[in-house]
């Protein structure tokens, strides 16, 4: 009899064990024990899932919820509500879905879509939150229900909270929505306390900022009150040929306008920030920068292989690092302000630059010129002292010649020679006017 016990026992045991082994609970995340991409997946059906427990969403607690990870690859896919996995029923309460995925053949990796058939997703009622979508090339249609939030969310000691669009600052990691899905329409429920869409754009509730847009039109006007333009997703800017900004305007996102066929753009003089990328890869060949922005973000110009030259005013005082990296045709810049600060390798890969004017330079970072190799004068217009030179046991310059510094005296010209000699310039001159005070070459 005390056997048959003990066999029930470990039986009942086991059974509990297998119940909940494949369930992540929100302590497991906030204590670091479950890394949210590798937590083990359960598939049910045609569909997998990453089932949790005791999950808050906002001011909802739900007990047993699932995440959507891996949809059938069908014309219309219907998401339910409820899933039951080991007489539990779970909330299906979050999309986690990418359709890229990567084979090696033959040493080489090639790049797949497992979504190619999906026109439309059908979400419940049910879903709190869109973790990550991309690439799905052929979706017409799908739904954000009354609930849903748009961005990563994480487990947190007081609950589930949104961080959507940080995730560059707070992750080693980049997560995706809308991206590569260039037919897609949203429809937006009429209760969402998030998101109102229109003219194919997603904007906050009180439509100061435009979080993605859908819209394919060539020429795009953003409407009065708009205060921010978010990441790049959705269909994005790329296929724009002109762009007005309005005069509400006070930051632009990272990558907004990356790759995009864009010419010129006039910044609005409400503008203060212009974050990393935001024009890398375009088109631009001309910039009228705004009085209220005090700094370049980094990489915000990068390879933009059109501007031939570019005019910092006086009020943008720190250019930030790699700002314009890789503008090939660059031959020409100045830079207004007073106590101007260049980062490392803000000017770097500019193969075509000639020559380089600051009005009142503080710091030249390693770097800053790096693989310049048409440089050959750069004007320091200060009066009173040298700018600091940051080698960082890097070269920061790399001319083929002399590389000749102009600046107003005596002593700025004794200062500078300091500055290069502990940098690793290898060869360069002091001159005031067309006269060498220093000759420099190690």
């Amino acid at each position: 009899m005390k056997l048959k016990k003990l066999i029930c026992l470990l039986t009942a045991g086991v059974i509990t064990v297998s119940t909940f082994a494949g369930i992540v609970t929100a302590s497991d995340y906030y204590e670091g024990t479950i890394n949210y991409e590798k937590a083990p997946e359960i598939q049910i059906g045609s569909f997998s899932y990453i089932l949790k427990k005791d999950v808050e969403y906002e001011s909802t607690k739900v007990p047993y919820s699932a995440t959507v990870t891996e949809i059938p690859n069908i014309q219309k896919v219907e998401i339910p509500e409820k899933i039951s996995y080991n007489g539990i029923e779970f909330t299906v309460t979050d999309i986690d879905l990418n359709g890229k995925y990567t084979v090696t053949r033959n040493k080489k990796s090639v790049t797949k879509n497992k979504y190619k058939k999906i026109k439309e997703i059908v979400l419940p009622d049910t879903v709190y939150n869109i973790t990550e979508f991309a690439y799905f090339p052929n979706i017409k249609r799908m739904n954000i229900p009354e609930n849903t939030v748009i961005g990563r969310e994480d487990y947190t000691d007081d609950g589930y909270h949104n961080i959507m669009y940080y995730e560059n600052y707070f992750f080693n990691e980049k997560f995706l929505y809308f991206v590569e899905c260039p037919n897609i329409k949203l429809y937006v429920d009429k209760n969402n306390p998030h998101y109102i869409y229109k003219n194919d754009m997603l904007y906050s509730i009180d439509e100061k900022d435009l979080y993605m847009s859908f819209n394919h039109s060539t020429d795009i006007i953003i409407p009065n009150g708009t205060e921010c333009l978010m990441n790049n997703g959705g269909f994005g800017f790329k296929h724009i040929n002109s762009i007005k900004l309005p005069d509400s305007l006070e930051s632009i996102w990272g990558e907004v306008f990356r790759d995009s066929k864009i010419t010129k753009i006039n910044f609005p003089n409400s503008l203060k920030y212009i974050e990393y990328g935001a024009f890398t890869g375009s088109n631009l060949k001309t910039v009228s920068f705004s009085k209220s922005c005090d700094c370049i973000g980094e990489r915000v110009f990068k390879n933009c292989n059109n501007l031939k030259s570019v005019t910092v005013p006086k009020n943008i005082y720190i250019i930030y690092s790699s700002a314009f990296q890789g503008c090939k045709n660059l031959k020409k810049v100045k830079i207004s302000a007073n106590n101007a600060i260049i980062c490392s390798r803000a000017f770097a890969g500019c193969k075509n630059l000639k020559s380089v004017t600051i009005n009142n330079a503080k710091e030249i970072c390693a770097n800053a010129f790096d693989n310049s190799g048409k440089l050959s004068k750069i004007i320091i217009k200060n009066k009173k002292k040298a700018p600091e030179i940051y080698s960082n046991n890097k070269k920061i310059l790399t001319p083929k010649k002399y590389l000749n510094f102009i600046v107003k005296n005596k002593k700025v010209a004794k200062g500078l020679k300091k500055q290069i000699i502990k940098s690793k310039i290898k060869k360069a001159r002091i001159m005031i006017g067309k006269k060498v005070i220093y000759k420099i070459s190690k």
